[in-house]
């Protein structure tokens, strides 16, 4: 594994100014076409609207009551990029664009002071280009900004410990800070539990004493700690269990918001949200684990722990193991860049080889699965899919035979990069267009409600999959979820009295409900959403 390299040169700075353009391109083209995806964007997108209508920046609000699930950093964030833009899907997604390409500079600079320039550029793009971080990159959730702030704790805590470095450790200590107020009390454990394991295997507890462990500490506490102390003066204690208890510790011991799922449940999360660098990763972890050296152990150790703790955790979404990418990212980019200094594609021909016949399997399995299920929304995105399928297969063969032929290792990077491009095109400009047309009709039906409801009204739904998007796309009182689920307001209660209520339900939601006596208008049909109003008559 090569040293830390000398400073950038013009030519270095202005490549790296590339690549993080090139990021940038991906994660702001159309990035405020199509309405907000449920459940999590819109959600999110109501608090920020709360809280510029209400002007209330300390105490975040969801349905006009406290919402104590998260920290405000983002929001506030999402609400300035909102008053500069206003409140648009554009503007509440800007935050993730923007922190994803703050997160790619963050693994370069990471990157080469660990192994060198390359390895910087090269991991930026692994974690750039990356399946889920692309995706995540381009969404109104916390997820890049928690990145960001996690990947600089994580390893200018390590520079802090390796080279004895106070500067990094003020830095570390300043990013766990603005990460827990980002998404709480795991931007300090996971960074935390990293540089104990890296400690643990490689019994180097010594490494802690000497840094400013105090100072640091207090800043962490002076600026993480600012906020929930004024919380919990306007709130009161109940703040401080509801979120610590109930968003934090009982999230890790029980399936919250009903999210549970197996032990081995990253593991497929992982191979597909690191898709395409997941083929460089055996290898990658190999070369650290053979290298024996301390920077190969904190790797491994910066990668294992999320996987082990979110794996362990009874709550699991797909996002929460990008804690784990930047580590990824590095020791790959290490790979590729060991292997672009030998100037041979020998190390790198088999994981290489690997990518591409899984590329072609996978064209040809949404191929296949497309006429065996030709119906619906298929029908409609055949089209779209197949345009897909002639561009990334045709760069990914060609990545293949160019950097075989050549014997240049540089291509597969930039060859895979410029597959991701072609992903992420296609995507955006022909197939989330159609799916926005044919398969999100949520935003068209909120303007729908609003037509219909009168002051004093409620607002529901029931049996729809996009309801959450009434929240954010409708202006009158809050919106209640109707239905059988544990979160849900039993129907027979719900509709218990007199007070109106305009509902958009499914269809067959709309025949439950009649059949239980509820007497509804039908207002307006589209193929899976109904819209109903429910003005005085209680049920049988």
């Amino acid at each position: 594994m090569k040293q830390d390299a000398p400073p950038t040169d013009r030519r270095s700075r202005l490549f790296v100014f590339a690549m993080l353009v090139f990021l940038a391109v991906l994660y702001a083209v159309r990035l405020g076409a199509g309405s907000l995806w449920d459940n999590s964007e819109p959600q999110y997108g109501e608090i920020v609207k709360e809280m510029l209508r209400s002007g209330d920046w300390l105490t975040l609000h969801k349905d006009l009551q406290p919402w104590y699930v998260h920290p405000p950093l983002w929001f506030w964030t999402a609400a300035l990029s909102a008053k500069l833009f206003g409140l648009t899907e554009f503007a509440l997604r800007l935050p993730s664009a923007v922190f994803g390409v703050a997160s790619g500079y963050a693994i370069y600079l990471a990157g080469r002071r660990l192994y060198g320039e390359t390895v910087g550029v090269v991991a930026a793009l692994a974690l750039g280009v990356g399946l889920e971080f692309l995706v995540m990159s381009r969404l109104a959730i916390q997820d890049t900004m928690l990145v960001c702030a996690m990947t600089v704790a994580t390893f200018w805590g390590w520079f802090a410990l390796r080279d004895r470095d106070p500067k990094a450790l003020w830095i570390a200590a300043i990013a766990t800070a603005l990460g827990t107020l980002i998404k709480g009390p795991v931007a300090l454990v996971l960074p935390g539990l990293t540089l104990i394991a890296w400690a643990a295997w490689a019994r180097r507890w010594t490494s802690f004493a000497g840094l400013p462990w105090l100072g640091a500490v207090a800043l962490y506490v002076v600026i993480a700690g600012s906020w929930f102390a004024a919380e919990t003066a306007v709130s009161g204690t109940h703040f401080l269990y509801a979120y610590f208890g109930l968003s934090n510790v009982s999230r890790f011991l029980s399936p919250y918001e009903n999210q549970p799922g197996p032990i081995y449940y990253y593991v497929p999360i992982l191979i597909v949200g690191f898709f395409p660098f997941i083929a460089f990763v055996p290898q990658a972890v190999a070369r650290a684990w053979r290298s024996g050296d301390d920077d190969g152990k904190f790797l491994i150790a910066a990668a294992l722990v999320p996987f082990v703790f979110f794996s362990v955790a009874q709550t699991k979404l797909p996002n929460y193991i990008e804690a784990s990418f930047p580590a990824l990212s590095i020791m790959t980019g290490e790979t590729i860049a060991n292997a672009i200094a030998q100037r041979s594609m020998r190390p790198l021909r088999g994981a290489l080889f690997a990518l591409i016949a899984a590329v072609v399997i996978l064209a040809a399995g949404v191929y296949f699965y497309g006429h065996a299920h030709a119906s619906g929304l298929m029908v409609t995105l055949a089209p779209s899919l197949a345009l897909l399928g002639w561009l990334v297969v045709p760069i990914a063969l060609l990545t293949f035979l160019l950097a075989i032929r050549l014997d240049k290792p540089w291509i597969a990077p930039i060859g895979m990069s410029a597959m991701m491009a072609a992903f992420i095109g296609v995507v955006t400009f022909s197939i989330l267009p159609q799916i926005e047309s044919t398969a999100k009709p949520m935003k068209a039906m909120a303007g729908d409600v609003m037509r219909s409801w009168h002051p004093g009204d409620r607002i529901c739904f029931d049996g729809v999959h996009q309801g959450f998007s009434l929240d954010y796309y409708t202006n009158g009182p809050p919106i209640t979820s109707v239905g059988h689920n544990t979160d849900d307001v039993p129907p027979r209660r719900y509709f218990a009295t007199p007070q109106p209520a305009v509902c958009v339900v499914s269809p067959d939601a709309y025949t439950d409900l009649t059949n239980r006596g509820v007497k509804l208008a039908l207002i307006e049909k589209t193929p899976t959403l109904w819209l109903v109003t429910y003005r005085a008559t209680a049920p049988r």
